[in-house]
């Protein structure tokens, strides 16, 4: 996973990744409007992304799931640790805001990386995943982040939050411009590719975004039902 980390760093700081941000930035803010007075965290590789709300945010940090690279970027804003994706270190409940991106695709424990987000995130938080689409030309294409990984259709990570006892409001694709650096360097080029591959072809995103809450309820066992049993002997009233 070091080169996934190593690919994550160059691609972000190439004119290809700068358009690949400024693309994702307008459905995260979109969702995201304001976030002002709340605790953020990112978790993968979410540097490029946390400063959309760096002026709102109360507090907000990005987490790697793998060793950052031996020259970290250091005009970034926002603080940085590394973690462990089953053991995050923060106290239960105490963000309500958590952005993955690079994050479940590359884990080998997925089931366990949601699960410990599910404890970090407060009852009424909100959860926003990134992930390579299976149907996506970006998930075959290695010279990108998003060409790392087990990529995902929008059918299997619905029912991967949902068996992670997550509740889904949205999800959908985007990132519809092929990664090519000309392409994104022509913004209004690559902004008419966005708006047309939303209407035309839906499904057909480098990525497939979701919005998620916690599902309060999907944990807790069924309610016992009235049983009925039938006595093996007769009951004889004494005289």
């Amino acid at each position: 996973m070091q080169d996934e980390v190593r690919s994550a760093d160059v691609f972000y700081e190439a004119p290809t990744g700068a358009g690949t941000v400024r693309l994702l930035a307008r459905r995260l803010t979109t969702s995201w409007p304001d976030l002002t007075g709340q605790t953020l965290l990112g978790l993968g590789y979410t540097t490029p992304f946390l400063p959309l709300w760096e002026r709102q945010t109360a507090f907000a940090v990005a987490a790697r799931l793998d060793p950052p690279p031996a020259h970290p970027n250091s005009r970034s804003p926002i603080p940085e640790c590394l973690v462990d994706g089953a053991k995050l270190p923060f106290p239960d409940l105490c963000f309500d805001r958590i952005l993955m991106v690079h994050a479940l695709e590359t884990t080998q424990a997925s089931r366990d990386l949601l699960r410990a987000v599910w404890k970090v995130l407060r009852d009424d938080g909100k959860l926003i995943l990134i992930v390579p689409n299976r149907r996506g030309i970006w998930a075959h294409s290695d010279t990108t982040p998003f060409g790392q990984g087990t990529p995902f259709s929008q059918r299997q990570l619905r029912e991967h939050l949902r068996q992670s006892m997550f509740h889904v409001e949205t999800c959908e694709t985007a990132l519809y411009p092929p990664p090519f650096s000309p392409l994104h360097r022509a913004s209004r080029v690559s902004d008419v590719i966005e708006r047309a591959g939303r209407a035309v072809l839906p499904a057909c995103g480098g990525v497939v975004v979701a919005e998620a809450v916690k599902d309060m309820w999907g944990g807790l066992p069924l309610p016992a039902s009235k049983s009925r049993f039938r006595l093996r002997r007769k009951v004889m009233e004494a005289v």
